[in-house]
């Protein structure tokens, strides 16, 4: 811990550095990728320098509408090829990345890196932050820039809130703000935001709070799903200084959930409570530009049984946790910015205590101790990265970078609910002991390399071709579990598919050799908005050494024989593959009639591992196709969703087979004046259908084991038809 305070304080005393000496004005120090502005309504993206490939154009306008239809942040990037999501909470989908998943996928939220500390991951990263508070998002997939990676093998997703806006010169102050409400038919969803800033030429302040409710689902069938009910509270500000030159944000905030059902975990969210704050300044000085943050976020965490599951007994599950670190990154061109060097470092340290207090005050199987599963269980990495990009000429882009990742994890000792021994079976009590005569301390050193050439021959093209080494260290949660008792392990485990899961602390560290390939063709306009039609093809491979995966428990005293299986971590190498396929069309243009467009989107990825099973929660191909219509202020969409089948399961999971499907949805806004009126339906034929990646339907049990639980035969069913409306005044 101390050596982590000394890094946090050095890098403090370099912010206060850079707010008194910066001398330039400031420029937009963000990398050369696509951003999305969804409050502005644009798509900005930096073509002098090298396009990071693979990435997607994705319509700002369409997501922006999409706070209407979802209450789940991960869920505004479902129309990007190559992403899916495992099913969790209403406002929890874990998002993966050409089928990576969870930790292998670095998330950001305003710079900050925010692993869950919950052992079923209920609280994953971008559930931190309501869509109503977002500004722009960020999708690297594969091969991503060393600056912007470290500690993922899948790529990065970076969310912003939107950024502060000053008052002209001269101008007294600017005062502006956004109201927004929305109902949805199936669950009663319903619920609000609101933003409000005020600003002269040299501050802002800004507040933006939301509050998002749903009962239980309804599937296609017209039957409830029990435990999809949740709420979530957020609040959050932001003060600004832009003077001289500089620009420094002070950021806060706080999210309450005090309910969240999860129909594919053995527990539910009964109460999630999460304050951050951070410290972010950027500036251009004569040599270049510098951009540094500085942040903290704790979380405190309870889960139990909620009202669906008709439980009996209680199982109270305590975690507390807290993230904190700091990112430093220069810039500096040279050569009339025909070269561009980054170099930068940061920093993320992390502490959880995960405790299950005693529900008896006598020896049983739940007291009279409390169960502590993870003791100051810590994991801190530091990371120094180079890169540079060159622009040779008009035809021929280069990027090349390298990185350091030195991670260093422990934990202390554990216990269990009681100190009863037996001749028969190995008890908590002895199991925790003998964890406890381990030396828990791991390290592990990680060399990062991404190359990336980008041919651009004609107007009309562009090829990219890159390689990316990348590296990822195991996670708390798949190191440190410890019990292979039937209860602990049931409880463990945020995969959806219902097993029980311990640790392993001997796993060895991820290593990925990523290989991405993209064929660009459009027409010859001079910019997006111009362009008649787009095509975009992305074949990728990717080589996994020693990828985290499950395998049986072979000193498990039994396994359940109900399709359930205790589970254990363990390395195998794996091999991913597969394409994404995006493309677009303008149809047909009149003054009377309007704009019509269409779109489509592709993926397919498949996964083995070196002992020939598949890999776990692999999307089956599937594709979007869509009409688009626009006249003045109506903008209108219809699509047809095609999944199809799942037949490729892995096989040690017990994973289920889901049947092709299809579904029609249809949107449509109009926006006069500051209003804007939003109106759609979801699955309109009401079909019945089971997402392939949602994982089992167990959110109406209460099994406290395995060998209780009812057998595993059906998975999560989607939500049937929808319809929801949604209204927002803007000024």
């Amino acid at each position: 811990m101390k050596k982590e305070v000394i890094i946090l304080f050095n890098t403090a005393i370099l912010l206060c550095f850079n707010v008194v000496y910066a001398d330039e004005s400031i420029e937009d120090s963000s990398p050369a990728e696509e951003v999305i502005y969804l409050d502005d309504m644009v798509i900005e993206a930096d073509t002098e320098n090298l396009t990071v490939s693979p990435q997607n154009s994705i319509s700002a306008d369409d997501i922006a509408k999409k706070q209407s239809q979802v209450s789940d942040t991960a869920k505004l990037l479902e129309d990007t090829a190559g992403m899916s999501f495992q099913a969790g909470g209403g406002v929890s989908s874990i998002p993966i990345i050409r089928g990576l998943n969870d930790t292998r996928v670095k998330i950001e939220v305003n710079g900050m890196t925010v692993n869950s500390i919950c052992p079923n991951h209920m609280n994953p990263a971008l559930a931190s932050i309501d869509r109503s508070n977002i500004g722009s998002i960020v999708i690297l997939k594969g091969i991503t820039p060393v600056r912007m990676g470290g500690d993922s093998i899948a790529g990065t997703i970076s969310v912003q809130s939107a950024k502060p806006k000053f008052a002209e010169a001269g101008e007294d102050f600017l005062l502006n703000g956004k109201l927004s409400s929305f109902y949805r038919s199936n669950g009663d969803a319903f619920g609000g935001s609101v933003g409000l800033g005020i600003a002269n030429e040299f501050a802002r302040l800004d507040y933006t709070g939301s509050d998002t409710q749903s009962k239980n689902y309804q599937d296609g069938n017209g039957t409830v799903i029990k435990s999809t009910n949740y709420e979530n509270i957020n609040q959050a500000f932001a003060l600004s200084f832009n003077y001289d030159d500089q620009l420094l944000e002070i950021k806060g905030g706080q999210q309450h959930i005090p309910y969240q059902g999860f129909p594919t975990a053995r527990m539910d969210l009964t109460n999630n409570d999460s304050l951050f704050g951070n410290i972010h300044y950027n500036g251009l000085f004569d040599w270049g530009n510098v951009d540094s943050l500085l942040f903290l976020e704790h979380t405190s965490h309870t889960m139990d049984y909620l009202p669906d599951r008709d439980a009996t007994i209680f199982m109270p599950m305590e975690t507390r946790g807290k993230n904190y670190g700091y990112k430093l990154q220069f810039e500096l061109p040279s050569d009339e910015d025909d070269n561009i060097f980054h170099f930068g470092s940061e920093f993320h340290g992390s502490v959880i205590n995960d405790y299950w207090p005693a529900t008896s005050t006598v020896p049983s199987m739940m007291g009279p101790n409390e169960f502590i599963n993870l003791n100051d269980a810590t994991r801190n990495r530091f990371g120094v990265y180079a890169e540079w990009e060159k622009s040779w000429t008009d035809t021929w882009k280069t990027m090349l970078g390298f990185r350091y990742d030195r991670t260093w994890m422990n934990t202390g000792d554990v216990q269990g609910y009681n100190n009863i021994t037996s001749n028969y079976l190995l008890t908590d009590y002895e199991q925790a002991l003998a964890f406890n005569a381990l030396d828990h301390e791991r390290n592990f050193n990680a060399f990062d390399i991404s190359m990336l050439v980008q041919y651009t021959p004609n107007d009309w093209s562009y090829y990219t071709l890159g390689y990316a080494r990348k590296n990822r260290a195991p996670s708390v949660q798949e190191l440190y579990p410890w019990s292979i008792s039937p209860m602990p392990m049931t409880m463990i485990g945020w995969f959806g598919d219902g097993n029980g899961y311990v640790g392993n602390i001997d796993l060895k560290m991820e290593t990925a050799h990523n290989i991405g390939f993209t064929a660009n063709f459009s027409d010859s306009a001079d910019s997006a908005d111009e362009q008649v039609w787009n095509l975009e093809i992305s074949p990728f491979f990717s080589y996994v050494e020693n990828y985290i995966d499950a395998d049986l428990c072979q000193e498990c005293r039994k396994q359940p024989g109900n399709g359930y299986y205790y589970l254990t971590f363990e390395n195998y190498d794996a091999y991913l593959w597969g394409v994404d396929i995006t493309g677009e069309m303008n149809l047909f243009e009149s003054p009377t009639y309007g704009e019509f467009s269409t779109n489509t989107i592709m993926s397919y990825v498949r996964g083995n591992r070196s002992d020939g099973d598949n890999l776990y929660n692999m999307m089956p191909f599937n594709f979007t196709w869509g009409v688009n219509h626009k006249l003045g202020g109506w903008q209108s969409a219809f699509n047809m969703q095609f999944v199809d089948t799942k037949n490729e399961v892995q096989e040690v999971r017990n994973e289920l087979e889901t049947s092709s499907y299809i579904l029609l949805n249809f949107k449509t806004s109009f926006q006069w004046a500051f209003v804007t009126v939003d109106f759609g339906v979801d699955n309109i034929l009401d079909h019945q259908y089971y997402y392939p990646l949602s994982g089992v339907y167990i959110g109406d049990q209460s099994a406290m084991t395995l060998s209780s639980s009812e057998p595993k035969t059906q998975n999560l069913p989607g939500q049937g038809r929808s319809v929801y409306v949604g209204v927002t005044l803007e000024y």
